[in-house]
Formats: structure tokens, C-alpha cells, sequence
């Protein structure tokens, strides 16, 4: 009997040995699955991107802006640099920014990143809708790999012209108490904050040029009726301030292109409901 005990109670340690080595390699083949399918993701957006640029940039009768680590002290400039470089030197004012919108909605579209940034034709300027959850996790103002890569995309935009540019962070209704933020409008400060600071470090562009400012939920787009509304009031809009009309003779060339159809919207006003 005892050694059939004996027996009996190997046999069950050597079962549950097994046991372990089948959860231990289930487990192994979801994380490479898991990582394999993040992999793949990333890839695509980064795809994303890139095509982005290139519709943009060939929208505009240029060529792809290179990165400034390529571009050194004793590289020569070429006709794309000077190119950019009187591009980046002019300010739009309105009729040049319904030509821009035209363009960079079909360079999103053509992307298909149509439904991480949208476009709004205001009296003030143009306004980039970035949704926040392409940009940040929920709660948090520290940028995504993902929010790198698209503002480093659009970051290609804001050099070529002079205009003044707004970061502007939005949350929906539903507080946030944390030790970091105690309400709304400290993480709606902060997220437009690391957007700009991106901007500022990532593009170079020139500070005198920006500012940053965190409106909390009280500048809805929709009404915060249901979870998908929500979720495009959680935003950080990047406003391309219009400049000054220009004469017939001195519009820059982006005017030159058939405007869009869109007419201008009025300025959003704080809503005193939220």
C-alpha cells in the first residue's frame, strides 16, 4: 500500500509538472502573438504617415521636407530647401487657408487618417482636430508613440509659412481627480502644453509663434449625449491663425488653387451648459 502511494503521488507531481510547462507555453505564444500584431500596427502607422506627407508635400508642388538631422552646416542648399524656405517665409490669410484645407484634406484622406485629425474653417483660422486617445492614454498628458508620429507628420505642415499657431486641450465632462490633476483643466492644460513643447523641440519651429491653452469641457464640437460624442470632445485642436488679407497681387501661391467649398464657421464659444 505505501508503495503504491508512493506511486500514486509521483505520477500526480509529474502530472502537474506537465501542467505547467503547457500554461507556460500558451502563455509565451500569446505574448509573441500580442507583440507580432503590435508590431504590425505600428508598421502601418508609420505607412500612414509617411503617405501623408508625400500627398502633402506633392499637393503643394514640392518635394518631401527632409529631416533636420539630414540637413547639416555644410550641406548645400537645394532647390527643394530654398524651396521651403520662401514657402516658410510668407503668412496665410484666409483665402490661402480654405487652399491648404483643400489640400490637406485630401492628403488625409488619401492617408486615411480622416478620422484622427479633421479640419474646421473658422474667421479666426484653420483648426486641426487631433482626437486626444490618438495622442494620449486616458488620463494622462505624456505623448504616445503614436502622437509622435503624428505630430511629427504635421509638424511638416507648420513649416512652411509663418503663421501664428494655438494649441488648444479639451477634455468631456466626466472628472478627473488625481494627485497630478485635480480637475479637467489642469489636464487639458497639460496636454496642450506637451503638444507644443513637441512641436517647439521636434520641428524647431520658432516660440514666438505659439501658445498653448486648456479649456477643460466647456467647448464641446457635439453635445456629450453618449460615449462616441465624448470622445470627439476629448481633443487638442492646433489653430493656424489667419493672417492679415493680402492684395490680388501680393496672394501667395497655395491661393492660386481652386478653393474648397467649405464656407467659414464662426468661432467656437464656450458653451456656460458645461
Amino acid at each position: 500500500m505505501r508503495l503504491k502511494s508512493r506511486h500514486a503521488a509521483h505520477d500526480e507531481e509529474h502530472e502537474n509538472h506537465e501542467r505547467w510547462l503547457l500554461t507556460y507555453a500558451d502563455m509565451i505564444t500569446l505574448l509573441l502573438a500580442l507583440f507580432m500584431m503590435l508590431y504590425a500596427m505600428s508598421q502601418l502607422d508609420i505607412a500612414k504617415y509617411q503617405k501623408f506627407q508625400e500627398a502633402f508635400t506633392k499637393g503643394m508642388g514640392g518635394h518631401p521636407v527632409k529631416e533636420a538631422k539630414e540637413i547639416g552646416p555644410d550641406s548645400a542648399a537645394s532647390p527643394a530647401s530654398s524651396a521651403a524656405a520662401q514657402a516658410a517665409s510668407q503668412v496665410l490669410d484666409q483665402n490661402d487657408l480654405k487652399a491648404l484645407k483643400a489640400k490637406l484634406e485630401k492628403a488625409l484622406q488619401a492617408a486615411g487618417l480622416e478620422d484622427e485629425v479633421q479640419l474646421q474653417l473658422q474667421q479666426r483660422g484653420l483648426v486641426m482636430n487631433v482626437v486626444s486617445g490618438v495622442l494620449f492614454p486616458s488620463g494622462s498628458a505624456t505623448l504616445t508613440g503614436r502622437g509622435d508620429d503624428v505630430l511629427h507628420t504635421l509638424g511638416v505642415v507648420f513649416t512652411t509659412f509663418d503663421n501664428k499657431l494655438v494649441v488648444e486641450g479639451h477634455t468631456d465632462p466626466r472628472p478627473i481627480t488625481s494627485a497630478q490633476f485635480p480637475s479637467n483643466w489642469e489636464l487639458s492644460t497639460a496636454r496642450a502644453t506637451a503638444v507644443l513643447r513637441f512641436l517647439l523641440q521636434d520641428r524647431h519651429l520658432a516660440p514666438t509663434r505659439m501658445s498653448a491653452a486648456g479649456y477643460a469641457d466647456t467647448r464641446p464640437r457635439v453635445p456629450n449625449s453618449d460615449e462616441e460624442r465624448m470622445a470627439r470632445n476629448r481633443r487638442v485642436d492646433i489653430v493656424i491663425l489667419a493672417g492679415p488679407a493680402k492684395t490680388k497681387a501680393a496672394a501667395s501661391p497655395a491661393a492660386q488653387v481652386e478653393p474648397a467649398a467649405h464656407e467659414v464657421e464662426p468661432d467656437a464659444e464656450p458653451d456656460s451648459g458645461h
